[in-house]
C-alpha cells in the first residue's frame, strides 16, 4: 500500500508547477534535478548574470522576476541567503493553498517569519545538509543532494498535506528527510556545520598569523581538508553566523575549553596526550558520510 501510495504522490508531484527563487548552488541544484524527474520548473534571481546561465542551460520553464513567479507556481522554494529568505517571505504576493519550502542554513527565524504568511498559505521550513565550497549556478550538480540528510521543520503554517509534499520532494531530490524543530536545528547546526566553518577560518587566520609564506607552500592534504569550507563566500557564512550568534556562541565556548585543557596537556613536562584521543578516533573512523 505504501508502495502504491507512493506512486500515487509522485504523480501528482509531476503535474505540480515548482518556482525556485535563488539560483545558486542549492536552488540551482534542485531545479537541475526537478527538471531532470521532468518536473515543470519556474525560476527566480537578482543577479542578470545568474540568470543569463540559467537561461542557457534550458532547465527552466521561464525565468520570471519573484512576483510573478509566485503567481504562477503551485509551490515555491525559496534559496537565497537568510536575510533575504525573511525579507521576500514579508514582501511577495503569496497565495492561499500555495506551498512555501526555503533552505536556509538557520531556522528560528524564518519559521517565525512564516507564522505571519497570509491565512491559508502553507509553509514548511527546510536545510539541505549538502554543499560545496563553490557557489553559483555554473557549480549547481543534479546528483548534490543524493543520500544527503535533508532537515524538514514544522511551522504553524505547516499542514499534513504540506508535510507529505515537503517529503516527496526531499525524496525526489535523493535526500533523506529527516524532521526536526526550529530550536534544536539550529542548536545541531551550530555544532555540526557552523563551528567547523569557524574552526576552518580560525586555522587559517593561525598560519597567517605565523607570517611565514612557506607554511603556505608546503601545505598538503591534511591542511586542504581542514580548511575546505573556509573556502566559503565569507559574506554567505556572515550572514548564516549572525543569525544564530547564540548557539554558535555556546559551541565556541565548549571548543576554546578543550584546546585550552589541551594546551596545558602539552605544557606538562614531560608533554602528555590528551586521553580521548584514541576515543575520538576511533568515533570518527567508524562515521560514514553520504556522498563522494
Amino acid at each position: 500500500m505504501g508502495a502504491r501510495l507512493l506512486s500515487v504522490r509522485v504523480v501528482a508531484m509531476e503535474n505540480f508547477r515548482w518556482g525556485v527563487i535563488g539560483l545558486g548552488l542549492i536552488g540551482g541544484s534542485i531545479a537541475r534535478r526537478l527538471a531532470q524527474q521532468g518536473i515543470p520548473v519556474l525560476g527566480a534571481d537578482r543577479d542578470p548574470a545568474t540568470r543569463t546561465e540559467a537561461q542557457a542551460s534550458g532547465v527552466f520553464e521561464a525565468l520570471l522576476d519573484p512576483p510573478a513567479l509566485v503567481a504562477a507556481a503551485d509551490g515555491v522554494i525559496l534559496a537565497t541567503p537568510v536575510g533575504v529568505i525573511e525579507e521576500l517571505l514579508e514582501a511577495l504576493p503569496w497565495r492561499p493553498g500555495q506551498l512555501i519550502l526555503d533552505t536556509g542554513s538557520t531556522k528560528r527565524r524564518i519559521v517565525a517569519a512564516m507564522a505571519r504568511l497570509p491565512e491559508g498559505v502553507r509553509a514548511v521550513g527546510g536545510h539541505p545538509m549538502a554543499g560545496r565550497e563553490r557557489s553559483g549556478f555554473l557549480a549547481s550538480d543534479p546528483e548534490l543532494f543524493l543520500g544527503k540528510p535533508f532537515i524538514l521543520v514544522p511551522t504553524s503554517r505547516t499542514t499534513p498535506e504540506a508535510a507529505v509534499q515537503a517529503e516527496e520532494l526531499v525524496t525526489l531530490l535523493g535526500a533523506r528527510p529527516i524532521w526536526m524543530e526550529a530550536e534544536i536545528h539550529d542548536r545541531r547546526v551550530a555544532w555540526v556545520s557552523h563551528l567547523p566553518y569557524m574552526t576552518a577560518m580560525a586555522l587559517m587566520a593561525a598560519v597567517e598569523a605565523a607570517g611565514d609564506p612557506a607554511m603556505w607552500e608546503i601545505a598538503a592534504s591534511g591542511f586542504r581538508d581542514a580548511t575546505r569550507v573556509a573556502a566559503s563566500d565569507p559574506r554567505m557564512m556572515g550572514e548564516v553566523v549572525r543569525s544564530n550568534a547564540d548557539e554558535l556562541g555556546a559551541a565556541l565556548e565548549a571548543l576554546c575549553q578543550i584546546l585550552l585543557r589541551w594546551r596545558e596537556d602539552l605544557r606538562a613536562s614531560p608533554p602528555v596526550l590528551p586521553l580521548e584521543w584514541e576515543h575520538l578516533s576511533a568515533r570518527r573512523r567508524a562515521l560514514r558520510f553520504p556522498g563522494p
